[in-house]
């Protein structure tokens, strides 16, 4: 039995970009914290954040396709 997935890939894709948007502000910001060096710490946050991104899409389509938890519509 195929599992229709409930949200698109349009909205894993914009849901993803919003919240790498206030994690990239939070993690820069936590960076500089430590680093007091701009170019460094937008360079951790660029290589994290790239992967990141990555990562949250592949987790939130993997989630679409789990029954587990929904109810039946």
């Amino acid at each position: 039995m195929k599992i229709k997935p409930a949200e698109t890939h349009s909205r894993s894709i914009a849901k993803a970009a919003s919240y790498r948007a206030i994690s990239v502000a939070v993690d820069y910001m936590v960076a500089y914290f430590f680093t007091r060096n701009v170019m460094f710490s937008a360079g951790i946050v660029l290589f994290v954040d790239f992967y990141s991104t990555i990562l949250y899409y592949l987790h939130e389509r993997i989630w679409a396709h789990v029954r587990w938890g929904r109810r039946p519509t």
